[in-house]
């Protein structure tokens, strides 16, 4: 096959979408593939040379940084000039391709339809309108667990047999360190003290801050806590609040903003607990990534996160602070149960890998090949 996959996003600081299609695109560079890949990007830099070596990848650059026009005119036209058998894209397709040229298209989430609150009016209109018409056109679709595959079969009436779920991991240098005066390093350069928890996401609504903080603030008075709470993320759309309430705490919380992604294990590894309180996700990587730096993890009972937390993490309704605010301070006082719960979220991370899900991609591209041959053939016949 001549597989196209669109990575516009690389370089782009875009966390788990850009996250994606790098570790997928890497995970397919290591394999050995009778296939072609063309990757589409705008920014060849961000792509590790180990792709850009691969002898089945070719690296293709967009003529243009306008969405626009990649959508209306360039991804067709690739589509022809490199005879693709499929092109692979997240969320928006082109309005046209070649007849043969079958879409599968990843669509990690549709919370703009369930809490469209959380999202600027122009954006929630295009995704809005393109999704939907993206998620019909698609041959197949890839989406990150079963509660985003029930969503997209409940809100846009798919049949369940066309929306594939493959499963995201936590990259290879997501690991425990040993190095004290690297991981001393880190905690010196984010000043974040010697104790901390830490939350990664970017600063908008459906991250549940605001109920963090205010968890946080009452795990420090209840149980006397050392600790600062440490948080990682752009500051994206409503982020002032965050910001504002922050500041409040003084001291006591640690806004970094974007962080690069060479020093995610490292605070990781020197974080004391990691808190994910988020309301609504479709996979929740950094649960993954922590668990499999051996950090201890508190998220949510809702949304995908229980499924993809397993045991490996303990589990709090993210709309009750009383009770996010007594996980905080039981874990984080009681060094068995930190040990504990750092055991079972590096046996949980372990049952996910990037090799399995390039697989489970290969034979969604393959399923959606044939699709189209069988559809091209009926044209043919009639």
């Amino acid at each position: 096959m001549n597989i196209g996959i669109d990575a516009h996003m690389l370089g782009h600081n875009e966390t788990g979408n850009e996250t994606y299609v790098l570790e997928l695109v890497r995970a397919l560079a290591r394999r050995a593939s009778a296939d072609t890949f063309f990757i589409y990007v705008e920014n060849r830099e961000a792509l590790p040379p180990e792709v850009t070596r691969a002898p089945h990848i070719r690296v293709v650059d967009y003529t243009t940084r306008s969405r626009w026009v990649r959508l209306t005119r360039e991804l067709a036209q690739r589509a022809r000039d490199d005879a693709l058998d499929v092109l692979h894209l997240s969320y928006n397709a082109p309005l046209a391709l070649p007849a043969r040229c079958a879409l599968v298209v990843t669509i990690h989430d549709i919370s703009f339809e369930e809490h469209p609150e959380w999202f600027p009016y122009k954006l929630r209109a295009l995704l809005k309108w393109s999704v939907p018409r993206s998620a019909r056109w698609a041959r197949q679709i890839l989406t990150d667990t079963e509660v985003a595959q029930r969503e997209l079969v409940r809100l846009y009436k798919l049949p369940r047999e066309k929306i594939h779920v493959t499963p995201y991991a936590a990259d290879e240098r997501f690991h425990p360190l040993d190095d004290a005066a690297l991981l001393e390093q880190t905690r010196a350069r984010y000043g974040t003290s010697n104790q901390f928890v830490l939350a990664v996401g970017n600063m908008q609504p459906r991250k549940n801050l605001m109920r963090l903080m205010q968890a946080f603030a009452l795990a420090k008075r209840r149980y006397a806590l050392p600790h600062k709470l440490v948080l990682v993320g752009q500051q994206l759309w409503r982020a002032d609040a965050i910001l504002e309430q922050a500041r409040a705490a003084r001291d006591a919380i640690v806004t970094t903003g974007y962080v690069p992604d060479a020093d995610l294990p490292l605070l990781y590894n020197a974080a004391d607990l990691f808190c994910y309180p988020s309301l609504y996700e479709g996979f929740g990587l950094p649960v993954l990534e922590a668990m499999a730096c051996g950090t201890p993890v508190i998220t949510s009972n809702v949304s995908s996160l229980p499924e993809v937390a397993g045991d490996g993490a303990r589990l709090v309704d993210p709309f009750d602070v009383d009770a996010l605010a007594n996980a905080l301070g039981e874990t984080l006082t009681d060094e068995h149960a930190r040990l504990a719960w750092r055991e079972k979220g590096l046996l949980r991370a372990r049952q996910f890998s990037w090799e399995r899900t390039a697989q489970q991609t290969i034979e969604v591209y393959e399923r959606a090949m044939r699709g189209a041959d069988l559809t091209l053939q009926t044209a043919s016949a009639n």
